[in-house]
């Protein structure tokens, strides 16, 4: 003998009752499914062809970021297929260590924002482009800018116990205290933040004239809140 249960609103209702979950199951495996395919599938900008700033803030959203770099991409580097803004924490612990190491080693980052424990740990291995030539030929425009605090030791050799027998001083970042236009234009704090370039950013051609039109974008009048 086959039973039959009828539907009916009651049955509807004892079956959602018990079963709902499965169907919320089923509807995160399908959403989780669909994203996992889109990101490994969906079209990613080739490195020559993309530029990546990466600004470490606690007030400045990827939204924002991303808005004020848009008008100096379209200007600057027009060719470029995508300039892209990421906010991340300042927060001083090993998960912001690591995943600033891990961007670096990868290439992620082409442009960096850097509080000055990370700009002052990340230096001194080679971690960013020397700006030393590029700012006394102009190709990046500091003048103007306290540059004394961007310059860091960088070690050259090691002896056979570890300990540092050459060295030399260079430029790495530029000082970002008196940029007052970065903290209207994207709600930057960017007191005792440092700009740099990656060493490994593969695309010197596009991100050095893209930062120094950053960097004249962020230039501005300081504002009566600053101070306090």
């Amino acid at each position: 003998m086959r039973i039959k249960t009828p539907i009916n609103k009651e049955t509807l209702k004892n079956h959602m009752t018990y079963s709902t979950w499965k169907y919320a199951l089923m509807a995160a495996c399908v959403i989780f499914g669909w994203s996992l395919i889109y990101t490994t599938t969906a079209y990613r900008s080739p490195q020559n062809k993309r530029v990546d700033v990466y600004i470490q803030s606690n007030t400045a959203s990827s939204e924002l970021i991303e808005a004020f770099l848009e008008p100096i991409w379209k200007e600057t580097i027009p060719e470029m297929e995508t300039v892209n803004g990421v906010s991340m924490s300042t927060i001083d612990d090993y998960t912001t260590s690591m995943q600033l190491m891990t961007y670096m080693a990868a290439g992620e980052g082409d442009i960096y924002f850097l509080t000055e424990q990370y700009f002052k740990s990340f230096a001194p291995n080679g971690s960013f482009l020397e700006l030393d030539d590029l700012v006394a030929n102009g190709v990046i425009q500091a003048d103007g800018v306290e540059l004394s605090k961007g310059y860091v030791a960088y070690v050259e050799e090691y002896d056979d116990n570890d300990r540092p027998v050459k060295t030399s001083r260079h430029l790495y970042g530029i000082p970002l205290d008196s940029f007052y236009g970065f903290m209207s234009g994207m709600q930057l704090d960017n007191r005792g933040l440092y700009a740099v370039i990656s060493v490994n950013n593969q695309n010197d051609e596009n991100v050095i004239p893209f930062f120094n039109a950053l960097l004249q974008a962020g230039r501005g009048e300081k504002e009566d809140w600053i101070n306090e």
